[in-house]
C-alpha cells in the first residue's frame, strides 16, 4: 500500500516537473496574444519619440500594436510606479530614461520603488551624449578658461538643470566640486526653459543632452566647454571629456530603456529583447535615433542590466556626496 501511494507521489512530481518545462516554451509560443502597452512617464513629443521610431518595426515583428501611453507626473515616478504594480505578464511595459528611472527613488523620499527590485531590463535604446554648455557672453572659451572664472569668482556664477534632483543636477554638482568653484544650482521644469536662459543671458552654465542643445551650439548662439564623457560628434567643436580633462569629476550615463515588471516570464523579456535590439539596429531606425543626437544601442539583457546597476552605484556614491555637502534636493 505504501509503495503504491509513493509511486503515484513519484509520478505526481514527475508530471508536475514536466509540464512547469512545457509552461515557459508555451507562454512564449501564444504571445503576445493582444497589444502591448508601452507607459512613458513624461509627456508627448520628447522621450517618447524614440520607442514611436521603433514601433512599426516591433510590431511588424510581434504580430501585434504598441500602444504607447504618456502617463507623466512626479518627474516620471507615477508612470513608473503603475508599472511596477502591473501584472508580470508582458503586456505592460516602461520605457524611460535612466536619469528618472535611478535617481527619483535616491532623492526623493515619497517614491515607491526600485529600479532594480521592481523592474526587469529588456534592452537599452540608446545613450544620451551630454555636454557643458555656457552662455555666449560669459567671457571664457574652454574648460581651463572656465575653471580660472569660476574660482576666481566665486559663488557668482550659477548652472542650471531640467529638475533638482536629476542626473543632470548631480553631474553639475560632480563639476562643481572636481574644480573647486563655488556655483548656485537653478533648477527648472525640463529642458526648454532652461535653454532659454542660456539664450536669454539668465542663465551662465548647464550640462545639457547634446541632442537638445545641438542646434544652438552649432549656430555660436551658446559656447560648447567639454562634455561630460566620450568625445563630441562630428558636427560638435572639439572639446575634451571631462572625465579624463577634471581629476575627481563623475559622470552619470544616460540611456533610455525599456523594462518589464519584476516577475515577467524570462522567455518573454528574451522574445522582447530580440525583437526590440532587431529595431533599434535597423540602417532606418538608426538614422532617425542618431538623428535626434543620440547613439542607438539595442544591447543584451545582461549588458543592459549592468549598465542599470552601474548607474545605480554612481549615481548613489554622488548623491551620498551632495547630502553631506548640503545639498537640498527639492
Amino acid at each position: 500500500m505504501h509503495l503504491k501511494t509513493a509511486a503515484i507521489k513519484t509520478f505526481a512530481l514527475a508530471l508536475g516537473v514536466a509540464m512547469g518545462a512545457l509552461a515557459a516554451p508555451a507562454i512564449a509560443q501564444t504571445y503576445p496574444d493582444k497589444p502591448i502597452q508601452v507607459v512613458v512617464p513624461w509627456p508627448p513629443g520628447a522621450v517618447d519619440l524614440y520607442v514611436r521610431t521603433v514601433q512599426a518595426s516591433v510590431e511588424k515583428a510581434l504580430g501585434k500594436p504598441l500602444l504607447i501611453v504618456n502617463r507623466g507626473g512626479a518627474n516620471g515616478a507615477l508612470g513608473m510606479e503603475s508599472v511596477a504594480r502591473a501584472k508580470p505578464d508582458g503586456y505592460t511595459l516602461l520605457f524611460n530614461v535612466t536619469s528618472s528611472a535611478v535617481m527619483a527613488p535616491l532623492t526623493s523620499p515619497n517614491v515607491n520603488f526600485d529600479v532594480q527590485k521592481d523592474f526587469m531590463p529588456i534592452t537599452d535604446v540608446f545613450f544620451s551624449p551630454v555636454i557643458l554648455v555656457v552662455r555666449k557672453s560669459l567671457p571664457v572659451s574652454n574648460l581651463e578658461e572656465l575653471i580660472a572664472y569660476g574660482r576666481k569668482n566665486q559663488g557668482k556664477l550659477n548652472f542650471g538643470s531640467p529638475g533638482s534632483g536629476s542626473a543632470l543636477h548631480l553631474i553639475g554638482e560632480s563639476f562643481a566640486k572636481a574644480s573647486g568653484i563655488q556655483m548656485t544650482h537653478v533648477p527648472y521644469r525640463g529642458f526648454a526653459p532652461e535653454v532659454q536662459a542660456l539664450l536669454g543671458d539668465e542663465l551662465d552654465m548647464g550640462f545639457i543632452a547634446t541632442g537638445t542643445i545641438l542646434q544652438h551650439v552649432t549656430s555660436g548662439a551658446v559656447k560648447a566647454i567639454a562634455m561630460a564623457e566620450g568625445d563630441p560628434a562630428a558636427d560638435l567643436p572639439k572639446v575634451p571629456d571631462l572625465t579624463k580633462a577634471l581629476p575627481g569629476f563623475e559622470n552619470i550615463p544616460i540611456f533610455a530603456g525599456l523594462w518589464a515588471p519584476a516577475g515577467t516570464p524570462t522567455d518573454i523579456v528574451q522574445q522582447l529583447n530580440k525583437v526590440f535590439s532587431e529595431a533599434i539596429k535597423t540602417p532606418e531606425n538608426r538614422n532617425k535615433i542618431a538623428e535626434g543626437g543620440q547613439i542607438p544601442l539595442g544591447r543584451s539583457i545582461a549588458e543592459t542590466t549592468k549598465a542599470v546597476a552601474q548607474n545605480v552605484d554612481v549615481a548613489t556614491r554622488l548623491v551620498t556626496q551632495a547630502k553631506a555637502a548640503g545639498v537640498k534636493f527639492d
